[in-house]
């Protein structure tokens, strides 16, 4: 079940769908744009729609919300493909056109396009760029306040069939329905993804702070991609068309909408599947997110608003109380809660529990078992472990058995061909009397090795005959001297001198004691990390030091001096604003680009791109080239600086032609075939004014 705060009905499809702290908005297929009240919940009907202007498709993408206010909708009307109209409110309505009551009147137009847009997307953190996708395959970026156009990303031999961008603006992701994929660094004109998939991408966003990727496909396919490990992940995970994906607020979970009416959760870490539910609706055209609230927009006009949080207080006192049933309750009312961070709190009550489970199993009582399982068998994950350790109650009982009458040779066997017994008690105790004996052998031999061999072999007798520890015994009694030997290290803290005894006698690594001594080294690595991650550098190298005798990590450790050294070479950069110096760092080390420092100061170049695209948009020309001084001589940048102004120069030829100053745009049409050579825009452009070549 879920629960279902508002819905409302409309004609046509609902295609975007927007909210802010007071309303919510959404459009459709037929030109109209509707607001709701959070206070009242009221619905009001805003006509924006061209006169003139076919329906668009029931699922196509060709309107989009901007955070400031704004929406953008495909047209083909006076040559545009598309226009920016202020939304409305329900205090103001409609704002009034200069000449006539029409709202088409005081939109923005965009040109670009030879038909109608077909998908669009405001980018920005205040949508100051309009991106749109069209049917000639070609993808454009416009200034959302002027209309002009700011960037033509390498166009696609056909339609464009999706647009996403990520929060910062950075990344552009455009695919077609030639099955291909793109996606573009914007800040660095810089191509981080050209593929094609196994279908048609009709949606996508970016997560985990941009460094990932997910799409859905018409053909039920799901896809993952990872930036920094430069992996694809690709799963036929949906029996109906996706039409819409959006990611939930923790981060973790896509949530997808179908045709069918089917939302599927998806497991963003895994790409597998966690949860599918239906709704009473057909033809989910759109999705949106906001806060806790799930807003679903259907084919058929119908917008349900949905709590994803609802019943959450339930949920957590009775975590907390470990009443699991209860929990249970609260889950069976609102499916969203399964993927409420509050849930992670419920996956670990189910380890707990297995332990419980596992234990029951093990005494034959599969009633008691069940008992404790049941609050958990609504999630399928934990269903089909459950039902597997059901499967093979009698191995847990025999395995029990076994370990009870110290048939250890029986029960080392059975653990090696089932490793799902390690998980019992039963397995703890075993390998609990392994150690026991084993510490008594040696003790036995560091006291009297003569007299005490034969009553050393006796105690370890039961486990001569278990492979795995036939060479630990041998070695004891043979060698026990260096046993005693590496035990004095350790008591005396002389880690490196213990570890250069284990590197040259290695059975020494069998021994419990060595795994314990690896266990505090990687725990204390752990936390020279975190010192590095929040720029405790003293303190940091001062650990380093201290670890320097645990002679297996010395790699590791050396590893992290690097990234100090690097890190506080990036921080004098910063301090000296030597630009050019810490670009070129961070491009030979690209761990560095997750700094914060490095973070906020990268962030000034969106200032100054910000700058230049009023200028591009413009036409002017040495303005762009002058604000982009700065990062000229940076590889990073080189790209973007040269797209920019190329599109600077071809707007300033764009006006010119439009003012007919024909002597001045032939010599700006010279610089512009020399400096970046003839493309499809500029031959267009010439057509466009009866121009020859």
């Amino acid at each position: 079940m879920i629960k279902i705060i508002r819905s409302y009905q409309i004609s046509g499809s609902i295609i975007a769908i927007h909210s802010d702290d007071s309303t919510v908005f959404f459009a459709n297929t037929q030109g109209n744009c509707y607001t709701v009240n959070k206070e009242q919940w009221d619905m009001k009907t805003h006509d924006i729609f061209p006169q003139g202007c076919e329906p668009l498709h029931t699922y196509q993408k060709g309107a989009s919300f901007s955070p400031d206010g704004r929406i953008g909708y495909s047209v083909k009307t006076d040559g545009a493909c598309a226009m920016c109209y202020a939304v409305p409110t329900q205090q103001d309505g409609l704002p009034e056109a200069p000449e006539k009551n029409d709202p088409a009147a005081a939109a923005l137009r965009v040109h670009g396009h030879d038909q109608r847009a077909e998908v669009m997307r405001f980018c920005g953190r205040d949508g100051q760029y309009f991106i749109t996708g069209g049917t000639d395959g070609k993808v454009y970026v416009f200034c959302s306040q002027t209309g002009k156009k700011l960037m033509s990303p390498q166009p696609k031999p056909d339609f464009i069939s999706s647009l996403t961008v990520d929060n910062r603006g950075a990344h552009l992701a455009y695919a077609a329905y030639d099955k291909s994929l793109s996606i573009l660094n914007l800040r660095y004109q810089k191509m981080r993804l050209n593929t094609y998939l196994e279908d048609v991408l009709q949606d996508s966003f970016f997560y985990d702070d941009s460094r990932s990727f997910y799409g859905v496909g018409r053909e039920g396919y799901s896809y993952t991609y990872d930036f920094r490990s430069d992996s694809f992940s690709k799963k036929v995970l949906f029996p109906a068309w996706p039409t819409s994906c959006v990611m939930d607020q923790s981060g973790r979970f896509a949530i997808v909408g179908t045709r069918n009416g089917q939302l599927h959760i998806v497991k963003l870490a895994d790409n597998s599947l966690f949860s599918t539910f239906k709704l009473d609706q057909k033809g989910i055209s759109s999705l949106h997110i906001e806060d806790s609230m799930l807003h679903v927009g259907f084919e058929n006009g119908w917008l349900y608003i949905i709590d994803m949080h609802a019943y959450i207080d339930d949920f957590s006192q009775a975590i907390s109380s470990k009443n699991y049933r209860k929990a249970k309750f609260a889950l069976d009312k609102n499916l969203f809660l399964a993927i409420h961070p509050m849930s992670e709190m419920f996956q670990e009550a189910w380890e707990e529990t297995l332990k419980e489970i596992i234990n029951h199993f093990s005494i034959g009582n599969s009633a008691s078992a069940f008992e404790f399982a049941e609050p958990f068998l609504n999630d399928e994950e934990y269903k089909k472990e459950f039902e597997f350790l059901l499967q093979k109650q009698k191995d847990f009982e025999k395995f029990a058995g076994a370990v009870q009458n110290k048939n250890f040779f029986e029960a080392f066997g059975m653990l090696e061909k089932a490793p799902y017994l390690a998980k019992t008690d039963s397995a703890r105790k075993l390998d609990l009397c392994f150690t026991k004996s084993f510490a008594q052998a040696k003790k036995l031999l560091s006291d009297d090795p003569i007299r005490n061999t034969p009553t050393a072999k006796e105690i370890l007798k039961p486990f001569c005959m278990i492979p795995e520890k036939k060479e630990l015994i041998h070695a004891l009694v043979k060698n026990n001297n260096l046993f005693l030997q590496a035990d004095g290290y350790i008591k005396d803290k002389k880690f490196r001198e213990y570890f250069t005894l284990t590197e040259q006698y290695p059975f020494l690594q069998e021994e419990v004691m060595y795994k314990k001594v690896c266990t505090l080294a990687e725990l204390s690595i752990l936390k020279i990390r975190a010192m590095i991650d929040e720029n405790r550098y003293d303190e940091a190298i001062a650990g380093i030091k201290q670890m320097a005798v645990f002679l297996p990590y010395r790699p590791q450790l050396m590893e992290m001096g690097n990234i100090i050294q690097m890190r506080q070479k990036l921080l004098e950069y910063i301090r000296c604003d030597n630009i050019q110096s810490a670009y070129e760092l961070v491009a030979a080390n690209p761990a560095l680009e997750t700094m914060k420092e490095f973070a906020d100061y990268d962030r000034t170049f969106d200032e100054v791109l910000s700058r230049a695209m009023e200028a591009i948009g413009k036409g002017e020309v040495k303005q762009v080239q002058q604000i982009m001084a700065p990062y000229a001589q940076i590889d990073f940048f080189k790209p973007k600086i040269k797209e920019c102004e190329r599109q600077a120069v071809f707007n300033r030829l764009s006006t010119l032609l439009a003012e007919k100053s024909i002597s001045m745009a032939r010599t700006v049409a010279a610089y512009y075939l020399k400096t970046f050579g003839k493309d499809d825009e500029y031959e267009q452009l010439l057509r466009q004014y009866g121009l020859g070549q």
